[in-house]
């Protein structure tokens, strides 16, 4: 068996238990945000090997998501990767400008998508209660409750795009080398003005609300919940991990999970809260968490690839992804203009 020799400076700093017999990349299993994975057999057990993106995360930022992992598997919650520890017991390595991790290779499929169900529906939004109520205890030096950091940012985003920022966009779309992108482009800045005056006084209003702030995983969607049948057997990727109301998450992966069906957010709902309560102010921000993101997520993509000029391998998983929110953002419209 031959290892690339970053990965094998990499793996000389955990203890010989964890060193692999067979080691394979795992193509695309990174999603967008650029890691990298493989799966070694060990003696011991499976694990993911994770070579995070070059400029992503800090040392802090990447310090404080394995706290809150290794917090909450302290408190009994055994559904996320937490990272293995070093021979010099920190829970990565630094290695040729990147970090790596090695953690616990969890079983199942993300397969919500291919086979929906009432059950599974339920089983992801119950466990994502049992992971905020593991981490609720987590030491935050933020106050108990206070506004939403992430619906002020939102309602800044927005802001900011009526002002200009959507003629900027608009003006960087070309067709280029990648004319099915553009197509998309112009339809999400021609669906946009329908229905950012109605999403932004919502915001307005529901962003004065005082919530309880604890860590959240902030992108948890389909593709981070694993299944074996109807069982979740995993939460994946906490890249995105901060201190915010757990109504983002909420709304996040019943969006991911349900898009517009009422009745699938009633009972994601339900099921939710069977395990954990959310009161008035977390309610009203769980649809003006969905909203926002309907209006302003197809934007950020337009906006990191046509003005920052991000590259993403994956083409047709980018256009996949915008025709879900495409799909999504004409209803808003459609309900904006009711």
């Amino acid at each position: 068996m031959e290892i690339d020799s970053t990965i094998q400076r990499v793996l000389a700093g955990y203890e010989a238990r964890w060193q692999p017999v067979s080691i394979q990349a795992v193509n695309g299993a990174g999603g967008f945000s650029g890691a990298r994975l493989w799966r070694l057999e060990t003696l011991g057990a499976p694990l993911c090997l994770r070579q995070w993106p070059a400029e992503y995360p800090t040392q802090e930022r990447l310090e404080f998501i394995q706290a809150v992992l290794w917090h909450a598997q302290q408190e009994g919650f055994d559904l996320a990767p937490v990272p293995l520890e070093t021979r010099h017991r920190v829970g990565y390595v630094r290695q040729d400008g990147h970090f790596w991790e090695l953690a616990p290779w969890l079983p199942g499929q993300a397969d919500y998508r291919q086979a929906p169900s009432p059950v599974k529906l339920a089983a992801a939004m119950r466990v994502l209660a049992n992971f905020h109520q593991a981490v609720a205890t987590f030491p935050l030096a933020e106050p108990e409750a206070m506004p939403s950091p992430g619906i002020a940012e939102r309602s800044e985003r927005l802001t900011g795009l009526v002002n200009g920022g959507l003629d900027a966009l608009a003006a960087a779309v070309v067709d280029a080398d990648w004319p099915e992108l553009a197509e998309r482009a112009r339809t999400l800045i021609r669906l946009f003005p329908l229905a950012a005056d109605r999403v932004g006084r919502y915001l307005s209003v529901v962003g004065q609300l005082a919530v309880p702030i604890q860590p959240v995983i902030r992108d948890v969607w389909h593709e981070h919940v694993l299944f074996v049948g109807d069982r979740v057997t995993g939460l994946v990727d906490y890249g995105a991990l901060r201190a915010e109301s757990v109504a983002a998450d909420v709304a996040r992966l019943l969006g991911s999970l349900v898009d517009d069906d009422p009745a699938g957010w009633q009972a994601g709902l339900n099921a939710y809260e069977s395990v954990r309560m959310m009161n008035g102010a977390e309610r009203r921000l769980v649809p003006a968490f969905d909203r926002s993101a309907v209006l302003l997520s197809g934007l950020q993509w337009l906006d990191w690839i046509y003005l920052k000029g991000r590259i993403f391998a994956n083409r047709a998983a980018v256009v996949a992804r915008l025709d879900e929110i495409i799909a999504r953002l004409r209803h808003l419209a459609e309900a904006s203009g009711a």
